[in-house]
């Protein structure tokens, strides 16, 4: 088997296992708020990632090495995944459903490229920036709704609140909109691609990078919650289905970034992102068989996944 071949398969089962836990997020949050899920999936990444890399050390006598420099990359690139990308996408799942949040997030590889070709060096030709124009029309297509750039709207779930308050009257205007979103959690999700992809390239080892991710990601959130004194309390009285269903989403996305992870050991970062968040793929037909009568399509947002899923094919496979 070659390495490219083999950081693709690891790209699909990260695929798969993202779009799982689409569907799991969106299950969950009908029985416990999202914050309260939010906190509970990143604690279970934190501690299914470090009984993994126990078990590592116990299997295989090599020891472990070092690096200042990609420890920082991958702390880095947990802050802008497992915080604010997780944080970004939650919300989107919620306000806009599974299928049309994920098409969101399929964009984020038109991001990563971008990101990568700044900060990798990777080229780009100027047909690819045409993918890029062409994909983020269709992503403002799915996203557009009459009064999507209003302060606020009605019914729409808060978001877990700061403790400082222009913190707080930044992500109150971020949530505002679900256009922002979406488009919030692609960036941070291209952030977090390139800069793990420059990590695991230097020290190979995708178990500690997604645990220092994992710690961060938690942290921030201990860091930025008001709400967590409250926590155990909120837990004792929390539906049990709704924490089972978190706690499944938390070893599904810790699985799911280790794949990743290492993928980009063995392949580009472009293609990494393009196949692990491709996720319409999958979570489209799965939330007809499972909400059929819950997320209905409309055209425009057919057509616009098909200019995004387009538009990145362009941009991820073009030679």
């Amino acid at each position: 088997m070659t390495p490219h071949f083999f950081g693709v398969i690891l790209a699909v089962a990260a695929l798969c296992m993202f779009s799982a836990n689409v569907l799991v997020v969106k299950q969950g949050s009908k029985h416990i708020s999202l914050d309260l899920g939010f906190l509970l999936s990143v604690g279970v990444n934190l501690l299914f990632c470090t009984l993994l890399l126990a078990g590592q050390l116990a299997l295989f006598e090599h020891g472990l090495s070092w690096s200042w420099r990609a420890a920082f990359f991958f702390m880095l690139g947990g802050a802008f995944s497992t915080y604010l990308g997780r944080w970004f996408f939650f919300e989107a799942v919620v306000r806009m459903g599974s299928a049309r949040a994920s098409l969101f997030q399929v964009s984020s590889p038109v991001f990563a490229a971008l990101i990568a070709w700044i900060a990798l060096g990777e080229a780009l030709a100027p047909i690819l920036w045409g993918a890029m124009v062409f994909t983020i029309s269709g992503l403002a297509l799915i996203g557009y709704v009459p009064g999507m750039f209003s302060s606020s709207q009605q019914g729409a779930q808060k978001s877990n609140a700061t403790a400082l308050n222009t913190a707080r009257n930044f992500f109150t205007k971020i949530t505002g909109s679900t256009f922002m979103l979406g488009m919030g959690g692609s960036v941070a999700y291209a952030i977090s691609a390139v800069v793990r992809g420059a990590a695991i390239r230097d020290w190979n080892e995708p178990l500690i990078g997604a645990l220092l991710g994992a710690a961060t990601g938690l942290l921030l959130h201990l860091f930025f919650s008001s709400e967590i004194r409250t926590v155990p309390a909120r837990l004792r009285e929390a539906d049990r289905r709704g924490i089972h269903l978190f706690i499944v989403c938390g070893a599904l996305t810790i699985l799911a970034q280790i794949c990743a992870i290492w993928s980009l050991r063995h392949i580009e970062v472009a293609l990494s992102s393009l196949i692990t968040l491709s996720t319409p793929l999958i979570v489209i037909p799965g939330g007809y068989f499972l909400f059929a009568k819950k997320e209905i399509l409309s055209s425009r947002t057919w057509i616009g996944g098909a200019m995004v899923l387009a538009g990145v094919a362009t941009l991820t496979l073009w030679r």
